[in-house]
Protein backbone atom coordinates (compact mmCIF):
# COMPACT_ATOMS: atom_id res chain seq x y z
CA UNK A 1 0.00 0.00 0.00
CA UNK A 2 1.47 3.25 -1.23
CA UNK A 3 0.55 7.07 -2.09
CA UNK A 4 0.07 7.78 -5.53
CA UNK A 5 1.99 11.33 -5.78
CA UNK A 6 1.41 14.81 -4.63
CA UNK A 7 -2.54 15.55 -3.97
CA UNK A 8 -2.02 19.16 -2.89
CA UNK A 9 -0.16 21.64 -0.69
CA UNK A 10 -1.57 23.98 1.96
CA UNK A 11 0.16 27.75 2.59
CA UNK A 12 -0.53 30.89 4.33
CA UNK A 13 -1.58 34.43 2.95
CA UNK A 14 -2.78 37.65 4.59
CA UNK A 15 -3.64 39.76 1.55
CA UNK A 16 -6.36 37.54 -0.20
CA UNK A 17 -7.12 39.74 -3.17
CA UNK A 18 -3.08 40.08 -4.15
CA UNK A 19 -3.21 36.22 -3.50
CA UNK A 20 -6.09 35.34 -6.43
CA UNK A 21 -4.19 38.02 -8.77
CA UNK A 22 -1.07 36.27 -8.49
CA UNK A 23 -1.93 32.54 -9.18
CA UNK A 24 -4.47 33.26 -11.64
CA UNK A 25 -3.42 36.67 -13.61
CA UNK A 26 0.57 35.78 -12.94
CA UNK A 27 0.69 32.06 -12.86
CA UNK A 28 -2.05 31.53 -14.71
CA UNK A 29 -3.63 28.87 -12.37
CA UNK A 30 -7.46 28.44 -12.41
CA UNK A 31 -9.14 29.15 -8.83
CA UNK A 32 -11.02 25.77 -8.71
CA UNK A 33 -12.72 25.61 -5.47
CA UNK A 34 -13.29 29.15 -3.53
CA UNK A 35 -14.50 27.36 -0.12
CA UNK A 36 -13.70 28.35 3.50
CA UNK A 37 -11.16 26.62 6.68
CA UNK A 38 -13.58 24.15 7.67
CA UNK A 39 -12.25 24.50 11.35
CA UNK A 40 -12.59 28.08 11.56
CA UNK A 41 -15.38 29.33 8.69
CA UNK A 42 -13.97 33.19 9.27
CA UNK A 43 -11.25 32.85 6.45
CA UNK A 44 -11.04 31.93 2.99
CA UNK A 45 -9.85 28.51 1.99
CA UNK A 46 -9.19 28.89 -1.95
CA UNK A 47 -7.75 26.07 -4.55
CA UNK A 48 -5.72 26.64 -7.58
CA UNK A 49 -4.93 23.91 -9.89
CA UNK A 50 -5.30 23.23 -13.40
CA UNK A 51 -8.42 23.24 -15.43
CA UNK A 52 -10.04 20.31 -14.08
CA UNK A 53 -8.76 20.45 -10.53
CA UNK A 54 -7.11 17.20 -10.99
CA UNK A 55 -5.35 15.86 -7.32
CA UNK A 56 -1.86 17.20 -7.44
CA UNK A 57 -1.91 20.06 -9.35
CA UNK A 58 -3.36 22.30 -6.53
CA UNK A 59 -1.89 24.43 -4.19
CA UNK A 60 -4.54 26.06 -1.46
CA UNK A 61 -4.28 29.00 0.78
CA UNK A 62 -6.10 30.22 3.66
CA UNK A 63 -6.73 33.46 4.88
CA UNK A 64 -5.31 35.10 8.39
CA UNK A 65 -5.82 38.81 7.55
CA UNK A 66 -3.63 39.05 11.00
CA UNK A 67 -0.83 36.44 10.58
CA UNK A 68 2.62 37.58 11.45
CA UNK A 69 5.25 37.53 8.60
CA UNK A 70 7.04 33.99 8.75
CA UNK A 71 10.39 33.59 10.00
CA UNK A 72 12.37 31.01 8.04
CA UNK A 73 14.30 28.07 9.77
CA UNK A 74 14.55 24.26 9.77
CA UNK A 75 12.25 21.78 10.07
CA UNK A 76 9.70 23.52 7.35
CA UNK A 77 8.00 23.01 4.01
CA UNK A 78 10.72 25.23 2.36
CA UNK A 79 9.80 25.03 -1.40
CA UNK A 80 6.77 24.37 -3.57
CA UNK A 81 7.75 23.43 -7.26
CA UNK A 82 5.37 23.98 -10.08
CA UNK A 83 6.12 21.60 -13.38
CA UNK A 84 6.16 23.28 -16.59
CA UNK A 85 6.65 20.88 -20.03
CA UNK A 86 9.47 22.41 -21.89
CA UNK A 87 12.56 24.56 -21.63
CA UNK A 88 10.67 27.20 -23.79
CA UNK A 89 7.88 27.27 -21.19
CA UNK A 90 10.51 27.71 -18.67
CA UNK A 91 12.21 30.30 -21.02
CA UNK A 92 8.38 32.19 -21.21
CA UNK A 93 7.81 32.17 -17.24
CA UNK A 94 11.46 33.90 -16.83
CA UNK A 95 10.73 36.83 -19.33
CA UNK A 96 7.20 37.12 -17.44
CA UNK A 97 8.43 37.46 -14.01
CA UNK A 98 11.02 39.97 -15.92
CA UNK A 99 7.93 42.18 -17.05
CA UNK A 100 5.89 41.47 -13.68
CA UNK A 101 8.62 42.69 -11.19
CA UNK A 102 8.36 39.13 -9.66
CA UNK A 103 11.59 37.97 -7.87
CA UNK A 104 13.22 35.02 -9.22
CA UNK A 105 16.69 33.10 -10.12
CA UNK A 106 18.10 31.81 -12.69
CA UNK A 107 18.20 28.13 -14.08
CA UNK A 108 20.26 25.50 -12.42
CA UNK A 109 20.08 21.70 -12.84
CA UNK A 110 18.95 19.54 -9.59
CA UNK A 111 17.58 16.00 -9.10
CA UNK A 112 17.60 15.38 -13.21
CA UNK A 113 15.16 18.37 -14.16
CA UNK A 114 16.21 22.06 -15.10
CA UNK A 115 14.86 24.44 -12.87
CA UNK A 116 14.04 28.08 -11.77
CA UNK A 117 13.07 29.47 -7.86
CA UNK A 118 11.15 32.13 -7.61
CA UNK A 119 8.86 34.03 -4.87
CA UNK A 120 5.29 35.69 -4.85
CA UNK A 121 4.55 38.69 -2.90
CA UNK A 122 4.63 37.40 -0.02
CA UNK A 123 7.73 36.04 0.20
CA UNK A 124 6.26 32.75 -0.80
CA UNK A 125 9.00 30.15 -1.93
CA UNK A 126 8.58 28.69 -5.10
CA UNK A 127 9.96 27.11 -8.39
CA UNK A 128 9.54 26.04 -11.61
CA UNK A 129 10.69 22.73 -12.77
CA UNK A 130 10.72 21.40 -16.56
CA UNK A 131 9.53 17.73 -17.05
CA UNK A 132 8.20 17.17 -20.57
CA UNK A 133 7.16 13.83 -19.84
CA UNK A 134 3.81 14.74 -17.08
CA UNK A 135 0.56 14.01 -18.91
CA UNK A 136 -2.08 13.82 -15.74
CA UNK A 137 -3.77 17.07 -16.12
CA UNK A 138 -5.53 19.62 -18.48
CA UNK A 139 -3.79 22.63 -17.91
CA UNK A 140 -5.30 25.83 -17.59
CA UNK A 141 -4.30 28.62 -20.57
CA UNK A 142 -5.39 32.30 -20.37
CA UNK A 143 -5.30 35.25 -22.19
CA UNK A 144 -1.33 35.78 -21.62
CA UNK A 145 -0.45 32.45 -21.12
CA UNK A 146 -0.96 29.94 -23.56
CA UNK A 147 -1.51 26.11 -23.02
CA UNK A 148 1.63 25.09 -24.42
CA UNK A 149 3.11 26.86 -21.90
CA UNK A 150 0.99 26.80 -19.20
CA UNK A 151 1.96 25.21 -15.64
CA UNK A 152 1.14 21.26 -15.15
CA UNK A 153 1.20 20.49 -11.78
CA UNK A 154 3.34 20.32 -8.82
CA UNK A 155 6.05 18.17 -8.90
CA UNK A 156 7.82 18.36 -5.77
CA UNK A 157 7.69 20.19 -2.44
CA UNK A 158 11.02 20.77 -0.57
CA UNK A 159 11.58 20.31 3.21
CA UNK A 160 14.22 21.10 5.40
CA UNK A 161 14.51 19.60 8.40
CA UNK A 162 17.29 18.73 11.50
CA UNK A 163 17.25 14.79 10.89
CA UNK A 164 17.03 13.60 7.49
CA UNK A 165 16.73 9.91 8.49
CA UNK A 166 14.05 10.56 10.64
CA UNK A 167 11.77 12.78 7.80
CA UNK A 168 13.13 9.65 5.22
CA UNK A 169 11.76 6.92 7.69
CA UNK A 170 7.70 8.09 7.57
CA UNK A 171 7.95 9.25 4.32
CA UNK A 172 9.19 5.55 3.16
CA UNK A 173 6.74 4.00 5.70
CA UNK A 174 4.51 5.59 3.42
CA UNK A 175 5.84 4.08 0.16
CA UNK A 176 7.99 6.74 -1.01
CA UNK A 177 11.23 5.44 -2.52
CA UNK A 178 14.93 7.32 -1.89
CA UNK A 179 16.72 7.29 -4.64
CA UNK A 180 20.53 6.38 -4.38
CA UNK A 181 22.75 5.67 -1.24
CA UNK A 182 21.53 7.61 1.95
CA UNK A 183 24.14 7.49 4.07
CA UNK A 184 24.77 8.93 7.40
CA UNK A 185 27.17 11.86 6.06
CA UNK A 186 23.89 12.54 3.66
CA UNK A 187 22.46 16.22 4.13
CA UNK A 188 20.21 15.65 1.05
CA UNK A 189 17.81 13.04 -0.74
CA UNK A 190 15.22 12.73 -3.09
CA UNK A 191 12.55 10.89 -2.03
CA UNK A 192 10.22 9.55 -5.21
CA UNK A 193 6.45 9.74 -3.45
CA UNK A 194 4.21 7.91 -7.04
CA UNK A 195 5.55 10.18 -10.12
CA UNK A 196 6.75 13.28 -7.76
CA UNK A 197 8.87 14.07 -5.18
CA UNK A 198 9.55 15.11 -1.83
CA UNK A 199 13.44 16.77 -1.60
CA UNK A 200 14.72 16.60 2.38
CA UNK A 201 17.53 19.03 2.74
CA UNK A 202 18.98 18.37 6.37
CA UNK A 203 19.66 21.73 8.30
CA UNK A 204 20.61 21.02 11.79
CA UNK A 205 20.29 24.45 13.43
CA UNK A 206 18.26 25.81 15.99
CA UNK A 207 16.66 28.05 14.10
CA UNK A 208 12.91 26.61 14.13
CA UNK A 209 10.74 27.85 11.31
CA UNK A 210 7.89 30.16 12.69
CA UNK A 211 4.79 30.21 10.59
CA UNK A 212 2.99 33.07 9.36
CA UNK A 213 2.01 34.53 5.92
CA UNK A 214 4.69 33.30 3.40
CA UNK A 215 4.80 29.67 4.89
CA UNK A 216 3.34 26.38 4.00
CA UNK A 217 0.90 24.95 6.10
CA UNK A 218 1.37 21.40 5.42
CA UNK A 219 1.39 19.26 2.34
CA UNK A 220 -0.70 16.39 1.45
CA UNK A 221 0.43 12.88 -0.62
CA UNK A 222 -3.10 11.37 -2.64
CA UNK A 223 -4.07 7.83 -1.96
CA UNK A 224 -6.90 6.45 -4.22
CA UNK A 225 -9.88 6.01 -2.00
CA UNK A 226 -11.10 5.88 1.72
CA UNK A 227 -10.47 2.06 1.53
CA UNK A 228 -6.58 2.65 0.92
CA UNK A 229 -6.85 5.52 3.66
CA UNK A 230 -7.84 3.03 5.94
CA UNK A 231 -5.05 0.91 5.17
CA UNK A 232 -2.48 3.71 5.79
CA UNK A 233 -4.17 4.40 9.08
CA UNK A 234 -3.55 1.14 10.23
CA UNK A 235 -0.12 1.36 9.31
CA UNK A 236 0.36 4.17 10.75
CA UNK A 237 -0.79 3.22 13.87
CA UNK A 238 0.82 0.29 14.18
CA UNK A 239 3.61 2.22 13.77
CA UNK A 240 2.64 4.77 16.86
CA UNK A 241 2.69 7.68 14.41
CA UNK A 242 0.52 10.79 15.70
CA UNK A 243 -2.21 11.02 13.48
CA UNK A 244 -5.90 13.05 13.14
CA UNK A 245 -8.03 9.81 12.35
CA UNK A 246 -9.48 9.87 9.44
CA UNK A 247 -11.44 13.54 8.44
CA UNK A 248 -14.01 14.38 6.05
CA UNK A 249 -13.42 17.44 4.02
CA UNK A 250 -16.34 16.64 1.62
CA UNK A 251 -14.27 17.29 -1.63
CA UNK A 252 -11.77 14.39 -0.20
CA UNK A 253 -11.32 12.47 3.44
CA UNK A 254 -7.98 12.82 4.75
CA UNK A 255 -5.66 12.33 7.43
CA UNK A 256 -3.17 14.37 9.04
CA UNK A 257 0.15 12.56 10.22
CA UNK A 258 2.81 14.56 12.79
CA UNK A 259 5.79 13.81 11.20
CA UNK A 260 9.84 14.45 12.36
CA UNK A 261 10.05 17.99 13.24
CA UNK A 262 6.49 19.15 13.82
CA UNK A 263 5.99 18.90 9.87
CA UNK A 264 1.92 18.16 8.74
CA UNK A 265 1.86 15.68 6.36
CA UNK A 266 -1.73 15.31 4.98
CA UNK A 267 -3.01 11.91 3.13
CA UNK A 268 -5.76 12.91 0.78
CA UNK A 269 -8.02 10.38 -1.23
CA UNK A 270 -8.43 11.66 -4.94
CA UNK A 271 -12.42 11.88 -4.44
CA UNK A 272 -15.14 12.84 -4.77
CA UNK A 273 -13.36 15.83 -5.86
CA UNK A 274 -14.13 19.54 -6.81
CA UNK A 275 -16.76 19.06 -9.49
CA UNK A 276 -19.05 17.41 -6.56
CA UNK A 277 -21.26 20.59 -5.98
CA UNK A 278 -19.99 22.60 -9.14
CA UNK A 279 -19.86 22.02 -12.68
CA UNK A 280 -16.73 21.74 -14.18
CA UNK A 281 -17.68 24.54 -16.52
CA UNK A 282 -18.22 26.80 -12.96
CA UNK A 283 -15.47 25.79 -10.76
CA UNK A 284 -14.24 28.04 -8.20
CA UNK A 285 -17.44 30.68 -9.15
CA UNK A 286 -19.25 30.82 -6.25
CA UNK A 287 -18.30 30.03 -2.65
CA UNK A 288 -18.97 26.41 -1.75
CA UNK A 289 -19.80 25.17 1.33
CA UNK A 290 -20.12 21.48 2.81
CA UNK A 291 -23.37 20.72 3.69
CA UNK A 292 -23.09 21.39 7.34
CA UNK A 293 -21.90 24.81 6.43
CA UNK A 294 -24.76 25.44 4.33
CA UNK A 295 -27.16 26.96 6.77
CA UNK A 296 -24.18 29.45 8.40
CA UNK A 297 -23.70 30.85 4.42
CA UNK A 298 -25.83 34.14 5.17
CA UNK A 299 -23.07 34.38 8.23
CA UNK A 300 -19.98 33.67 6.73
CA UNK A 301 -20.45 35.64 3.54
CA UNK A 302 -20.57 38.54 5.66
CA UNK A 303 -16.79 38.37 6.54
CA UNK A 304 -15.39 37.44 3.20
CA UNK A 305 -13.85 39.85 0.68
CA UNK A 306 -15.50 39.78 -2.40
CA UNK A 307 -13.04 38.19 -4.95
CA UNK A 308 -14.32 40.34 -7.61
Amino acid sequence: MTVKGIHHVSSITKEILDNHDFYTNILGLRLVKKTVNQDDTGMYHLFYADYKGTPGTDITFFEIFNAPKFQPGTNSISRTIFRVPSMEALEFFRKRFDEKGVYHEGFVERYGHTSMIFEDHEKQRLGLMVDPEYSGSEPNSTAEIPKKFAITSIGAVEITVQYLKAALQLLELLGGKARGDITGESTEAEVRVGGDSVYIVEQRDSRIEKEGYGSVHHFSLRVEDEEHLQKMLEKLNAEKWPNSGIVDRYYFKAVYIQSAGGITIELSTDGPGFDTDESLQTLGENLSLPPRLEEQRDFIETYLTPLS
